[in-house]
């Protein structure tokens, strides 16, 4: 691998930068952090039987309402329950977690890129990360994935160091096993297999038999074994054929047959949840591809008559030539997760989040190179990408107005709905005036906090705001009750029960019709129920429950073009009853 080597004696002065922007990042991850929604059906297991963990003082088996977990292995709930032991037990703290892994990716992808390209392409690189809506939403999630992430960027981040350094090779690897273990024990086989499959393809390509030879997968399997199998064989010892059963079936064979098509979805995922940097990431692609089948070329005539098999060697030849290695690793730690979980057929966004980075740093090279070229930047290619990306904050500030003018009469406007519309007109008149002053490198610098400011006032408010949960409301109410053993039941709300989870780490019951309802009141001292206002007056007003508090959310119903022309045409006063409903929390009579 032909990549720059990492200058060591680097003074701290020229890491400040990315340390102060490191700590401003950590901010902005973490703003608005128990904001429900943006959330995820999945943080409601971590956050409830974390809180368990705690509570039953046993930190060996995870439960979730009453029951064994055997979903994931234990590290992460090990993580959430120590924040909730260092922070107090909250959604904030549970979250806390996946925010300081994500925070602690953006030095990651500096190191790695500055191994793998250059300083400039190393700082704009992590410039750019943040601003990933994939990594941001799901550094605000309490989910696996985000410390998962940063232990496969930790093993690549060594495996490339160690393919580099002459010496200290040992050193390097054992580290990356190690980081693979730690891996496995957040979400499971994974972390070993996408890196794995990203560096033996490369040395594959490569042809890098020399250094396949010094990888010491002898020691890396000792390292494994020690790390994974110590927890897996004392739930064995306790659990039995329960936990086989559960790893050989739900962990194993669910996920490798089932009846979910193959698709492009994730293809989708890679440019719709990296814009604005996926407008750079393709124009990057094409024209290093093009390049390589031109360098490829020799003379005009060969270029005509070559037929199409030769012209495709040739410019295979040309990509994994040593000058192109640094690209030659990003394209494939991109292709491996693609490929993989696309053959698998599994659909899940967050699956994609390990490609943020090298999708970053290809990115990141590409404005680089054109910093490098006099005439990069007045390029037909960057301009087109450029508009478009003014047009897409400019969309922004349209949709966010509409919306405040919509919704205003009904709803007070939250500061991050306006931050949107300011920050929609304000971003591109800025980024123009960089572009047209010629400061390409501030221009990128503001491209950057504008994509990262838009993420925050998203994430914080503007999208609670959109949803209208009650939830939030209802959860602060039932937490401050102080008596304990508090039960929770959701009368025909849907997923409404995992937000109520998440955002008290206590145990929520789904009541599916009548008879249940009242079997939970009866069996329980400490009894709290959310239903809509309309069946408590129509059907259960009789029962012994009293109003705690009432909220509105909009209705689950699909709207029509025709609905939608209305409201901009008449506005929301007329429709708001049909589209909206409201809810009602009630505790049991008796209680205090």
């Amino acid at each position: 691998m032909q990549i720059q080597p990492l200058l060591d004696n680097l003074g701290n002065r020229k890491h400040l930068p990315i340390t102060i922007f490191t700590f401003l990042c950590f901010l902005a991850l973490t703003y608005g952090l128990d904001e429900v929604p943006p959330y995820h059906a999945d943080e409601n297991f971590y956050v409830t039987s974390s809180s368990n963990m705690i509570e039953t003082n046993d930190y060996i088996t995870p439960t979730y309402h009453g029951k064994k977990r055997f979903a994931k292995p234990i590290l992460f709930y090990w993580l959430v329950a120590a924040s909730y032991k260092t922070f107090g037990t909250n959604l904030y703290s549970a979250r806390l977690v996946s925010s300081i892994f994500g925070t602690l990716c953006i030095p990651i992808v500096y190191i790695i890129a500055r191994r793998l390209f250059d300083h400039k392409t190393a700082t704009i690189s992590a410039l750019l990360l943040p601003g990933c809506y994939l990594h941001f939403q799901i550094s605000r999630w309490a989910i696996t994935d985000m410390a998962l992430n940063f232990f496969i960027l930790s093993t690549f981040y060594f495996f490339i160091r160690g393919i580099q350094d002459q010496s200290n090779k040992a050193t390097s690897y054992c580290f990356a096993y190690i980081c693979m273990g730690i891996g496995f024990m957040i979400k499971g086989p994974v972390a070993i297999i996408i890196p794995i499959l990203v560096i033996g393809c490369y040395l594959l390509i490569t042809q890098n038999w020399e250094e396949l030879s010094k990888i010491r997968f002898g020691y890396g399997v000792i390292i494994l074994t020690a790390i994974i199998l110590p927890w897996f064989v004392t739930m064995l010892i306790i659990h039995g054929d329960d936990f086989t059963n559960h790893i050989l079936g739900a962990e194993l064979r669910d996920r490798i047959i089932h009846k979910t098509p193959f698709s492009l979805y994730y293809l989708g995922v890679v440019v719709r949840y990296h814009l604005p940097w996926s407008f750079f990431f393709i124009a990057a692609l094409a024209i290093k591809f093009r390049l390589a089948l031109i360098s490829s070329l020799s003379s005009p005539l060969k270029k005509n008559y070559l037929p199409l098999s030769r012209k495709l060697t040739n410019s295979y030849n040309s990509i994994i030539h040593n000058d192109n290695h640094a690209f030659l690793f990003s394209t494939i730690w991109i292709l491996v997760p693609l490929l993989f979980f696309t053959l698998f057929r599994i659909e899940h966004s967050r699956y994609m989040l390990s490609v943020s980075v090298p999708i970053s740093m290809i990115s990141a090279h590409f404005f680089s190179q054109l910093i490098e070229s006099p005439s990069g930047f007045k390029s037909y290619t960057f301009k087109v990408l450029f508009y478009l990306t003014l047009i897409f904050y400019l969309l922004i500030a349209i949709l966010a107005i509409t919306a405040i003018l919509l919704l205003l009469p009904h709803f007070k406007t939250p500061i991050g709905l306006m931050v949107l519309f300011i920050l929609g007109l304000i971003g591109p008149a800025v980024l123009f005036i960089l572009y047209k002053l010629k400061k390409y490198f501030f221009m990128i610098i503001a491209l950057s906090i504008i994509q990262i400011i838009f993420l925050t006032a998203f994430s914080s408010n503007a999208l609670a705001y959109f949803n209208r949960y009650p939830m939030k409301l209802f959860a602060n109410q039932i937490l401050s009750d102080p008596q304990s053993n508090k039960h929770i039941g959701l009368y025909q709300l849907g997923n409404n029960r995992a937000r109520i989870g998440v955002l008290t780490a206590l145990p929520a019951i789904y009541l599916n019709n009548p008879k249940e309802l009242k079997l939970f009141i009866k069996s329980n001292e400490i009894v709290y129920i959310v239903m809509r206002q309309s069946e408590w007056k129509e059907n259960f007003l009789n029962l012994p429950l009293r109003v705690q508090a009432v909220d509105s959310g909009w209705k689950k119903s699909k709207i029509n073009k025709a609905e939608i022309q209305s409201f901009l045409m008449s506005g929301l006063a007329f429709q708001l009853e049909e589209y909206s409903e409201n809810y009602i929390l009630l505790k049991k009579i008796g209680q205090k």
